[in-house]
């Protein structure tokens, strides 16, 4: 069996269960290649070391990455054809400190292919993201922040510009101008969200919040006027705004800028894979910057859940803490 057949059997396979991450790891005298999707991790294949180098090989070439290089960091991309739509493939791979090469690959599904975002929470988010200000979205890796953010441009795409800056773009939206970050060619986030500025969209979403520059001009951006959607990392909504202090963002510019901030995770329930938010808007982050609450909403909302049946203990005791 050839490289090229054994990667798409193994591509075919991942799409039709909806994998999220192939891991390659690399073990005394084998590789194991592990899946992940959002319910469990699970083992597909233990193959030999000749095996799986001629499948990343395959996947670096397809990625234009250096197939020679086995030790530094590589990073690349391309598409993938699924039942008549482009999955886009993200590849990173990197020596350990034996120089065995291990890879991880990245699916991103198109927008329509995610059945996991509920409609109700975008018509319930819609208003807010009409305001002028800055929406805020939390979670781990995998909880559809960028999925609901685009899903919100979506809807103002017909009478609005949007504008998105990433690194890099994860979902292709033909409406949208999309920006994407680039290190060597010196375009940050600060300088790109510098130059999306003066292509004056409505709406400007940013893929990440990662640093105080990044946070400085986002939050400018929202108080000159402009609708921001960003995602930024934090354990629950009321950790984000611990997070923007540690940016050096001053209070009164978060209550100024900050229209919404929501804390989002993905939940098997005895239904389906369920999105539950928890989410404040102006006059409780307000509450809080002035009283320092504490944060127990998430946790009535998972213990919520149990009580009533949709989760089960197991659920309960992984997810109650965020």
């Amino acid at each position: 069996m050839t490289a090229e057949t054994m990667v798409n059997n193994l591509l075919t396979e991942a799409c039709t269960n909806k994998i999220s991450d192939i891991y390659f790891f690399p073990h005394t005298n084998f590789y194991r290649i592990e899946a992940r999707n959002s319910l469990q991790n699970y083992t597909v294949a233990d193959l030999t070391e000749e095996e799986t180098l001629a499948i990343m090989n395959f996947l670096k070439f397809n990625s234009c990455l250096d197939v020679s290089e086995r030790r530094r960091a590589q990073k690349g991309s391309f598409n993938f054809r699924y039942q008549n739509r482009d999955i886009f493939i993200r590849i990173s791979s990197v020596g350990d400190f034996k120089n065995r090469e291990s890879m991880v690959v990245r699916l991103i599904y198109p927008q329509e292919f995610n059945t996991q975002l509920n409609s109700e929470v975008v018509k319930e988010l819609l208003p807010m993201s009409q305001r002028k200000g800055m929406m805020l979205f939390a979670g781990p890796m995998g909880s559809g922040k960028t999925s609901l953010m685009y899903a919100l441009g979506r809807q103002l795409s017909s009478t609005k510009k949007i504008m998105c800056i990433e690194d890099p773009i994860e979902i292709v939206e033909d409406d949208f101008l999309q920006l994407q970050v680039n290190l060597e060619a010196g375009m940050t986030y600060e300088e790109l969200i510098k130059t999306s500025l003066r292509h004056r969209p409505e709406v400007l979403i940013i893929g990440e919040i990662r640093d105080s520059q990044t946070a400085q001009q986002a939050i400018q951006a929202a108080l000159c006027g402009y609708t921001v959607m960003s995602t930024i990392h934090g354990k629950s909504k009321y950790s984000v705004i611990q997070r923007l202090r540690q940016f050096k963002i001053a209070d009164v510019d978060i209550l100024n800028a900050v229209n919404l901030i929501s804390y989002q995770r993905l939940i098997p329930t005895n239904r389906d894979l369920e999105l539950f938010i928890d989410s404040m808007e102006l006059a409780e982050i307000n509450d809080f910057i002035k009283s320092d609450l504490t944060d127990d909403n998430w946790k009535d909302t998972i213990q919520n859940a149990y009580q009533i049946g949709l989760i089960n203990e197991n659920i309960y005791e992984e997810y109650v803490y965020g």
